[in-house]
């Protein structure tokens, strides 16, 4: 698959086979999150990787049910609210993988003086998306007729500003 297709065909999958992912392929996903850019190449990250099915299921009870007011959606973002919000639980607890990213901070973010606190926080990020392109796998496989919701179309037009604020 070509990148920019892969970018455009990019969904949050919350509905997943019951498939083991193979070793290998983890290890290439994750190998793709720790290149990812950091500050000064700090690399401040760390990640637990569940792949047993009794800890994923035991971290998914830490997850509370966020029940969903929207009844009759009127927006793609309600549409969306509507869908995601009741399977935030379910979807660890179907997923073949959980990766969970850490990055060590030397403070607060909270006390950070001069935005240089951030710059982890901001990594652990680009190690995410990193891990999130080539996982077409998305971390267990979709189902076949994945639901796909309307999409709020975000294009260079809209969304950047060349030259000025």
């Amino acid at each position: 698959m070509e990148f920019y297709e892969v970018i455009n065909k990019r969904r949050s999958i919350r509905q997943f086979e019951d498939r083991e992912i193979l070793r290998d392929v983890l290890e290439r996903i994750l190998d793709a999150g720790l290149k990812a850019p950091s500050s000064n190449h700090q690399r401040r990250w760390e990640l637990v990787t569940l792949t047993e099915k009794t800890l994923i299921l035991d971290l998914a009870q830490f997850i509370r049910p966020y029940p969903c007011r929207v009844q009759e959606p009127k927006t793609p973002q309600q549409e969306m609210f509507k869908i995601a919000y009741p399977r935030q639980r379910t979807m660890i607890e179907e997923s073949a993988c959980v990766i969970l990213p850490y990055f060590k901070q030397k403070y607060p973010l909270s006390e950070d003086k001069n935005g240089y606190g951030l710059m982890d926080y901001g990594a652990a990020w680009a190690l995410i998306e990193n891990m999130l392109l080539p996982a077409l796998v998305v971390l267990g496989y979709a189902v076949k007729a994945p639901l796909l919701p309307t999409q709020v179309k975000a294009t260079v037009e809209n969304k950047v500003r060349w030259n000025k604020w």
